[in-house]
């Protein structure tokens, strides 16, 4: 079973630095997204939609954790 950290309509803050960064990550570096949705889980890992971009995916090892201001 995949346990999922965030939920929609949470509030992230992506990393501050990517150690191998892939495409699209550096410039996401620091910067807070909503989650706008639960994508399929890929390797047995949660993934979620955020700002609501379904093209894009992302693993819940990008994010630092919620933003709270």
């Amino acid at each position: 079973m995949i346990v999922h950290k965030f939920e929609v309509g949470d509030k992230v803050l992506f990393k501050a630095k990517f150690t191998r960064p892939t495409c699209g990550l550096v410039w996401r570096a620091g910067t807070v997204a909503e989650i706008t949705g639960i994508a399929p889980s890929y390797n047995n890992k949660p993934h979620y939609y955020v700002n609501g971009v379904n093209d894009e995916v992302f693993s819940e090892s990008v994010f630092a954790g919620r933003y709270e201001p």
